[in-house]
This record gives structure tokens, sequence and C-alpha cells, in this order.
């Protein structure tokens, strides 16, 4: 029974010990997963700046080029279209930065998950050792007995061979001496003579 019980208590490190593994490697690539949506937002942030450099010189030159009248029309389609551009770069950078809150949220939902097993793990530990203490204090309970039984039995074979535990016809009687002793609460045993 007792080696049952240690091997479900290795088991139950055994699997504990992988969950823990699988934990770390779920771990690691969330942190890289995070890096890399970080990178990729910091490099879209830089081609958002370029753009609009890039944009507004565009918009000066064309200005200058052409007349006065066609001057207003073009600078509110290149607004417009500018606007718009920056919109959706903009709505880019979110949809990344959504992402990146996601992954940091899992990330974190998995180290509590992590805990959890290990808490579960220790707590399964600690049950599993004390079953095998109060298991082992049972045995040593029942060895006593037994051997108090034992030494009982032992005591009846050498009251028989000294004689004084014998028969009477079909009784069982005892030699207790010419004064015997009694004992018990009330007096209600008598000492057999030695």
């Amino acid at each position: 029974m007792e080696t049952s019980h240690m091997e479900d208590v290795d088991a139950v490190r055994q699997a504990l010990t992988k969950l823990m593994a699988i934990a770390d490697r779920l771990e690691t690539r969330n942190a890289q997963t995070v890096q890399r949506i970080e990178a990729a937002t910091v490099a879209l942030d830089q081609g958002v700046g370029r753009l609009d450099g890039s944009g507004e010189r565009f918009a000066q030159g064309a200005l200058q080029v052409i007349a006065s009248n066609t001057q207003q029309s073009v600078a509110q389609g290149a607004g417009q279209a500018l606007g718009e551009f920056r919109q959706q770069l903009q709505q880019s950078t979110d949809s990344v930065r959504s992402a990146a809150r996601v992954m940091d949220e899992q990330h974190r939902g998995l180290a509590a998950a992590r805990r959890g097993l290990v808490w579960n793990g220790l707590i399964a530990l600690l049950v599993g050792s004390l079953l095998a203490a109060g298991t082992a204090a049972w045995m040593v309970r029942a060895s006593m007995q037994q051997m108090a039984q034992a030494r009982f039995g032992q005591d009846i074979l050498q009251a028989t061979q000294r004689g004084v535990l014998t028969r009477c016809g079909d009784v069982l009687c005892a030699k207790v001496g010419r004064k015997p002793q009694r004992y018990g609460k009330d007096g209600q045993y008598l000492l057999l003579q030695e």
C-alpha cells in the first residue's frame, strides 16, 4: 500500500514537472511575441512619421507649381487623402497595440495558472505525505497491539508450564496461594502465584 502511494506521489511530481515545463515554454513564446509586436509598433510609428514628413513636402511642392485656384482644391484633396491615410495608419497602430495588450494579459494569465499548478502540486504532496505518515502510525499501532497479544499468549503458556494455570476436571483453575492478593478497582481479580 505504501509503495503504491509513493508511486502515485512520484507520478504527480512528474506530471507537475511536465506542466511547469510547458508553462515555461508558453511564457517564453508569449514574451517573444510581445517583443516582436512592440518592435513592429515602433517600426509603424517611425513609418508614420516618415510618411507625414514626405507627404508634407510633396504637398508644398505641388502647391507652388499649381495656380492659386487649383492650389486650393489640390490642397484640400491632398489633406483629405493624407488624413485618411494617417487615420488608417493610426488604426493599424492601435490594433497592434491592442494585440500587444492582449498578449500581455495572456502572459499574466499563464503565469497565474502556473502559480496555481505549483500550489496544487504542493498541496498534493502535503496531503500525500500526511497520508503516508498516518498509514505508518496506524501500522505501528497495529504492530504494538499484535506484540501485546503475543506477550499475553506467552504469559499464559509460561503459567501453564509452571503449573500456576491448569485444568481441574473440566474447569480451568489457577493456583493463587494461601493469601491471595486482589487486583482491580473493586478487587474482582486474584493475582496468580508465581
